[in-house]
């Protein structure tokens, strides 16, 4: 279990000042890098093992949106496994307020099959808390609403969407929750996201995005031109 702090800069936030779901995750990612490596599972060392974490599922509940120029802390634990997936659980205060809770989910690959290795083949123990709970669980599926006609849009993945494991990099998906999930982001604020990463998607692939909002927030799915589904996600309009 660790703890780490971020201050929240206006390039991390919407133009109303708001914490962007692609800057929580990417804190999230951070506080779940450096809580890997202290018990041994470090990039490197997992590269030369041939293996790497993959986020499978994430969601994350404010009980009020973060805001600019706030110091965002996160803790966060590994909380045992649930099949093949590590679960790890995250709590988010300001000024020792809890403004809000997240869990995720975690696979362990082959870095060059792409196969996905069950819990007991990585390499060093895993400490875990499995007494505390945040009270939040991925749903089983997300997919769109039956009851409302979906825009449509598409999206090619770049260069710079990228990360060292030559995919679009989770974080990235939040912001394109925001960008094609039909809401408009000006005043509003994100009380509620979660996304499914289903398969992988590198520079150059594209994807048809399908999003169907309603008053209170969206869903969303793209898939590819061959119907492999590359993710799904939902998000929740606050105040």
């Amino acid at each position: 279990m660790i703890t780490v702090k971020h201050l929240i800069t206006s390039y991390d936030v919407l133009p109303n000042g708001s914490l962007k779901p692609s800057a929580m995750l990417k804190y999230m990612q951070d506080a779940a890098t450096i809580d890997a490596a202290n018990y041994g599972a470090d990039y490197v060392s997992m590269r030369e093992k041939d293996m790497i974490f993959v986020v499978s599922k994430a969601i994350v509940s404010f009980s009020r949106t973060p805001m600019v120029d706030e110091e965002l802390e996160i803790r966060t634990w590994n909380s045992g496994t649930q099949g093949v997936s590590f679960v790890r659980n995250y709590v988010m205060t300001v000024n020792g307020e809890t403004v809000g809770t997240g869990t995720t989910r975690w696979v362990l690959v082959s870095y060059s099959s792409r196969r996905i290795l069950r819990p007991d083949a990585l390499f060093t123990d895993v400490t875990t808390n499995a007494e505390e709970q945040v009270g939040i669980e991925p749903t089983r599926r997300i997919k769109l609403s039956e009851d409302i006609t979906p825009t449509k849009d598409t999206y090619i993945a770049r260069l710079t969407d990228m990360d060292t494991n030559s995919h679009v990099n989770n974080t990235r998906y939040g912001d394109l929750l925001v960008d094609f999930c039909g809401i408009d982001f000006i005043d509003k604020k994100v009380s509620e996201f979660e996304i499914h990463f289903v398969s992988e998607l590198k520079a150059g692939e594209s994807v048809e995005i399908s999003a169907a909002a309603d008053g209170s927030g969206s869903c969303l799915t793209a898939v590819k031109a061959d119907g492999q589904q590359v993710f799904s996600a939902r998000v929740v309009i606050g105040v």
